[in-house]
């Protein structure tokens, strides 16, 4: 009885580990480096690559344009109140509600039309 409580604990640690990926390693050729890493939040799921926001997002913006900016991580109406070409995010918004501490400075492809809501 001692003998097969042992066998079945050894069994059981042997497999924990092997399925954690402390087991021994695989044949050459099968596995090539770590996967990527995956993110557990449901809404990274849904976030968009930069190359998608690029194809969608403005060309340029002008003073007064009404626009769609990202703010913690939503969509929010917002009114570009200047645009400076020389420095590296050159249309300053501002968002619709929302006080003035809160505007922030984008690229033009960072935003979309407020017609195209996501």
């Amino acid at each position: 009885m001692r003998r097969a409580t042992v066998v079945l604990a050894f069994f059981l640690c042997a497999s924990s580990a092997m399925a954690q990926g402390m087991g021994p390693l695989p044949g050459p050729g099968l596995f090539k480096g770590a996967p990527p890493p995956v993110s557990a939040l449901p809404q990274d799921a849904l976030r968009e690559t930069e190359d998608q926001m690029r194809a969608k997002g403005l060309k340029e913006c002008k003073v007064g344009d009404r626009v769609l900016a990202q703010n913690e991580n939503r969509w929010v109406s917002a009114q570009v109140i200047a645009v400076d070409p020389a420095v590296q995010y050159p249309c300053k918004v501002h968002f619709i509600g929302r006080p003035p501490s809160n505007d922030a400075s984008f690229v033009a492809w960072m935003l979309r039309p407020e017609t195209e809501r996501p």
